[in-house]
């Protein structure tokens, strides 16, 4: 462990986890304007709509009031067109239930209210994760487990591509012991998962009915790696993880500690405009939903679901 192991679960040890916590849940809006490479005219644009994406991430199995809660609450009036689910949504440390149970709820409220496209995090890894993804898919979400899909939403060509988390690199026993991740073998399958989303994209450059061009979105659990996402040429990147560094105090923005990044970390929750190659890509990063576990605990950081609009 480093030092920033040892100062973190201290903390958390001498801290009761509901102390910051509360279940009040922010709901961020972005804005993408269709002027960013869309590459539509004028016409085009006043025909298609909007598309509403919200985000769910870092779920950890906690408990929002069931199907008839505030988190369900909350989504059905945003209107989503697409909902992505990056991650953490499952956490056996919730207990053998609830850890089933408060999630299934959730699944039961949302379903068929929109497309759900889901991929794994760390903590889905740390238990047999097939029983849960199977639910998950029960309720007509596509976990995209190193797959890229194309899809149309109000008239919008979109290349849909979901990356596992680098736990999935790692052997059962590595995984309990919380070993480093296998940065190769990450980045390996992000290579053959960007190929994958730009032959897709490729076939679908232009939509002939409104002349809008195809956009890649990558959901991929951790941000920290968000200089290997932006080299490989997807468009919207969409991570969870780090919680919006836990504890926000006024002036610090991103938090004081992100596992992964460390104290005060870069990415920790928000939109940002990540350079790439003369251009930039817009990285959107959650501060994720759990307030009861992990047991550390949140402060000036209330649980959020992002809003993101493609205009």
């Amino acid at each position: 462990m480093t030092v920033n192991d040892y100062l973190r679960d201290f903390i958390a040890g001498i801290l009761p986890a509901s102390l910051f916590s509360c279940k009040e849940i922010s709901v961020p809006e972005y804005t993408i304007p269709s002027s960013e490479g869309d590459g539509a005219g004028a016409e085009a644009r006043e025909e298609v709509r909007e598309v509403r994406i919200i985000q769910i991430s870092d779920l950890h199995s906690n408990d929002f009031g069931g199907k008839d809660g505030i988190l369900v609450r909350q989504v059905r009036e945003a209107r989503p067109d697409l909902i992505f689910m990056t991650g953490d949504i499952f956490d056996k440390d919730m207990g053998p239930e609830k850890a089933f149970s408060n999630v299934k709820s959730c699944m039961e409220g949302i379903d068929g209210l929109c497309p759900i496209y889901y991929v794994l995090g760390n903590h889905e890894l740390f238990i047999d994760e097939k029983p849960f993804l199977d639910a998950i898919a029960s309720y007509g979400a596509r976990v995209l487990t190193d797959e890229a899909v194309l899809t149309t939403v109000q008239g919008r060509p979109l290349v849909i591509a979901g990356l596992a988390d680098p736990m999935r690199d790692l052997s059962l026993r590595q995984r309990k012991k919380k070993d480093k991740d296998d940065k190769d073998a990450y980045r390996r399958r992000l290579a053959l998962l960007a190929q994958k989303a730009a032959a897709l994209k490729s076939e679908s450059a232009v939509d002939a009915g409104t002349g809008r061009a195809c956009r890649s979105i990558l959901l991929a659990h951790r941000p920290e790696y968000i200089a290997d996402y932006a080299a490989c040429g997807f468009d919207f990147i969409f991570s969870g993880h780090a919680h919006g560094g836990q504890w926000i105090v006024p002036g610090l923005g991103n938090g004081l500690y992100a596992v992964g990044q460390g104290f005060f970390p870069k990415y920790a929750g928000g939109m940002y405009e990540v350079p790439q190659g003369g251009n930039s890509v817009r990285f959107i990063v959650s501060r994720g939903l759990s307030y009861q576990k992990p047991s550390f605990p949140r402060f000036g950081n209330p649980p959020e679901m992002p809003l993101v609009r493609l205009c």
